[in-house]
Order: C-alpha cells, then structure tokens, then sequence
C-alpha cells in the first residue's frame, strides 16, 4: 500500500521550509548552539539507482548525490562504516552539496566493532582528520556499537568518550538492550552525545533525551520489507504521523534534529522524508 506517497502532495526539496528544515546555528567547541526549529531529515545512504523520482534514467553514479542535495537536506554516509573515507573523497562530497545540506557518519567498524573498542592506535585521528573536511556540511558522527558488546564493557565506552575531541558532534546507538540504562543515559548527559533513538524490531524505541542534538533511525525489518522494489511496499502513515508529532516537539523545545530512513523501514525512504517533512509543514 503506498497511498500516503499521493496524500502529502509534497514531493520536492525539504530545504525550501526555511523556518522548519534549515537551521541557523554556529558552532562551539563541538556544541551547536541551535536556534529554534532545526531539521535535517534524510535516508541512510544515496547510491540506489531504483529510486526513479530522484535520478532520472541514465543517471550516472557519480551524479547521484548531486541530484540527492536537490531534493533532500541530509544523508547518513554509510560507506564510512567499512573504511576510513579518503580525503579526496571527503572534499568531493562536500563540493557536491548546498552550503546548508548536513552529512552524518558512522565510525568505521574497526573501531566500533573492534573487540571491547580496544582499536588500533592512529584510527580515530586518521577517521576524524578525514571526516572534518566536510566543514560545514558536517553534523553528526554516529558510533554504532555491535550486539555483541555487553554493558559490561561500559569502561571502554567511557574511555572511548573521553577519547573524543570537543569539535565535533556525536550519537551512540546501542544493539544490545543491556545498554539501555539510567547510569548509561548519565554517561551520555555528561559528554553531551545523542542516544540514538531507533525503530527495530528487535530494539527498544526509546525517547530518552541526553543532548541538545536528536538522533533517529529507522531501521524497519528487513524480513518484511525488500527494499529494492523502488516503491512503498509497507504503509507507514501511522508511524510517521507519531514521529511527526515527536518531532515537532522537540522542535518547538529547540534542539536539531538529525533522522534517517532505513529502505527496509517503508521500501521507500523518500516518500517517508516528503511526508514527514509534510506533516512538519502543517504543525505550523
């Protein structure tokens, strides 16, 4: 069922809602000091040439993110998940993109998932180093922490934090549900990073809040959904009419809002992106 793809009748660039998709912000030593209303939605990568609204037939790849900055105001970068981006690679995405479009990344697996965070020595600076070159199109760095990583290993999460320099902005998502605990949240308050909040099957949905800035992923089951079809394949108007709501609070309450979508959570990201953007539109 993709009725909700026609019901919005919203289908173009988020970022023309000046009020409620561009920010005005500066940053502080890693802090962003937001003014009101600061949103940034977009999906989890930008490389799927099945999304026929968003590339037009014989689109090169390459191209791909230019066209992508058209009509969204984010991405979560997922390539940096499996290695270290090269500087020129940095610097072409950025050239790529409005001065007002946010990138979000993951840290590499080898050092998210290497055994109890102990990673090679040289790996967070040479990531760091790399991924600043974004500048200003630069948000969030995502540490997505593996299942099999037990609270149990919390001194490692303290030392990594502790590790991490004061210009950027970071989240945690945790896989194992042992993390989701009060003396965890303080750790987070006290560094000033995000708790992810994540819709999965398998994971708690949590709103606890422990930054200025907010960081949501939908997952979606990749059981049900495909992905790949180009369509919605699961209604997801409830959903996002709840997220919408959300939102709009935290809005309204002043932190920035940094979300992703999953192809797995709908099969569509962008008809997710276009309606709640929508939604945000009409809160007003």
């Amino acid at each position: 069922n993709n009725n909700y793809f026609y019901e919005t009748g919203f289908q173009g660039n988020m970022s023309i809602e000046k009020d409620r998709c561009v920010p005005s912000r500066v940053r502080t030593r890693g802090k962003m000091a937001v003014m009101k209303g600061s949103c940034y939605l977009g999906a989890m990568g930008w490389s799927y040439k099945f999304w026929s609204e968003i590339y037009p037939r014989g689109t090169k790849s390459t191209d791909y993110l230019s066209y992508y900055s058209k009509h969204f105001n984010s991405v979560e970068i997922n390539s940096s998940f499996y290695r270290i981006p090269s500087r020129k690679a940095v610097m072409n995405w950025s050239a790529l993109v409005p001065h007002d479009f946010r990138f979000t990344a993951k840290f590499p697996q080898s050092i998210s998932h290497s055994p109890e965070l102990k990673y090679e020595p040289g790996k967070l600076e040479a990531f760091l180093n790399n991924i600043a070159l974004l500048e200003e199109n630069l948000g969030v760095l995502i540490l997505q922490l593996p299942p099999r990583l037990k609270v149990e290993h919390h001194p490692s999460l303290v030392k990594i934090l502790n590790e991490l320099p004061d210009d950027f902005s970071y989240a945690v998502e945790f896989r194992n549900r042992g993390w989701f605990t009060e003396d965890v949240y303080k750790l987070l308050r006290e560094n000033d990073v995000a708790l992810v909040q994540v819709e999965h099957p398998r994971l708690p949905t949590t709103t606890e809040l422990t930054a200025d800035h907010i960081y949501i992923r939908w997952e979606g089951d990749r059981k049900v959904v495909n992905g790949e079809k180009g369509v919605v394949e699961l209604d997801r108007s409830e959903d996002n009419h709840r997220w919408a709501n959300q939102i709009n609070e935290l809005l309204d309450s002043g932190h920035e809002v940094f979300g992703y979508f999953s192809k797995f959570y709908s099969g569509y990201p962008p008809a997710d992106i276009w309606q709640i953007t929508d939604l945000l539109r009409n809160f007003k």
